[in-house]
């Protein structure tokens, strides 16, 4: 689909209120609204999301879907999909895929915009999808690049930390893996790694943030502040501050200790972050430090290890309060072991 036809579909977007009728089918060749098509435009741009008479959003967060590494792996993703576009009531305005949804290969993001379409088929919903990238989406790099079958002897296989990351936006229709949005007055930031162990072996599995994008969210992040009003930030990595104790076990942000103080500078920060796999419930899927932390488990596997299992959180915003509801995917439940209601 060209371009322009996408846009004009997603101007249609707009006129319908955030959504289009149940009975919308999507063609096959047809654009999956992802972070490009996210519903309002930046704040540079339009001064609708600050104005919006609504002060209610419902979102939801899944990561880890690592869509082919497992044979159960895509089936897992499609039931996720479906429970959250069918299942919740009220309708989610997005829903946000935080990484690692694949090894970052052609044939995973083909796979992905299978099973998004056949979503769509399915549920008729077209609720827009919001990809960030994790650090699998830099896994090309272990694939061989003619078999595409797993080959860690000749790392990195002729990829490149760029091509990668090209890779990726195109599948999210963007320009940069980092990007912010507004919706019904609230901000949404969205952050991404930008190099892997391709360009420094120590980086390893750890998100690596320019200082580009750190001046850019330092500046975002104090945009149109409102008293009481959550901002809400989306990592892959988990990210601590000097102040809690999980740091002494993770450090998966090189930039952690620049990125926690820009976290810290402004109230009500509401961070989601994935990568860890822990289930829902358990420590350190809930940290309320100098801001709070979500990690949303995952699609595919859950630690300690479930096949019988697949996670990820719902929220729920209203008047700046913000509720988070753990969901099992196969199970289409609410886990009351991972309700919280944050009320700043």
């Amino acid at each position: 689909m060209k371009r322009r036809t996408f846009l004009a579909g997603i101007l249609a977007y707009f006129l319908a209120g955030c959504g289009l009728s149940s009975n919308n089918s999507l063609l096959d060749n047809e654009a999956i609204p992802v972070l490009g098509a996210f519903p309002l435009s930046p704040a540079s741009e339009t001064d609708d999301g600050l104005k919006s008479s609504q002060n209610s959003v419902r979102f939801a967060v899944i990561s880890d879907i690592h869509i082919l590494q497992t044979d159960t792996a895509p089936i897992k993703f499609q039931t996720a999909l479906e429970d959250l576009l069918m299942n919740q009531q009220p309708p989610l305005d997005f829903v946000v895929l935080n990484g690692d949804l694949g090894d970052g290969t052609p044939k995973d993001y083909q796979k992905l915009n299978e099973i998004l379409h056949s979503a769509r088929r399915s549920t008729g919903k077209t609720t827009p999808i919001v990809p960030t990238i994790g650090n699998h989406e830099f896994y090309k790099a272990f694939h061989d690049p003619d078999s595409n079958a797993w080959n860690a002897n000749t790392f990195p296989n002729q990829e490149t930390d760029s091509q990668v990351i090209q890779r990726f936006l195109d599948f999210a229709d963007r320009d940069k893996v980092y990007m912010d949005r507004y919706m019904n007055g609230y901000h949404f930031i969205f952050l991404g790694s930008e190099k892997s162990r391709m360009s420094d072996p120590k980086i390893g599995d750890a998100a690596y943030l320019s200082e580009a994008q750190l001046t850019w969210l330092k500046s975002k992040i104090s945009e149109n502040l409102t008293p009481g009003k959550p901002v809400f930030v989306y990592l892959h990595q988990p990210v601590f501050s000097s102040q809690s104790e999980a740091q002494r076990k993770y450090n998966l942000v090189v930039q952690q200790s620049e990125l926690a103080e820009i976290l810290h500078s402004v109230p009500n920060v509401v961070l989601f972050v994935g990568h860890l796999h822990i289930r829902l419930g358990s420590p350190d899927s809930f940290v309320k430090d100098t801001f709070t932390m979500f990690n949303s488990a995952s699609v595919s596997r859950v630690w300690p290890a479930s096949s019988e299992t697949s996670q990820g959180l719902v929220v729920d915003v209203k008047e700046g309060v913000v509720s988070v509801q753990g969901r099992d995917f196969l199970q289409h439940a609410w886990l009351p072991e991972a309700e919280y209601q944050i009320n700043e």
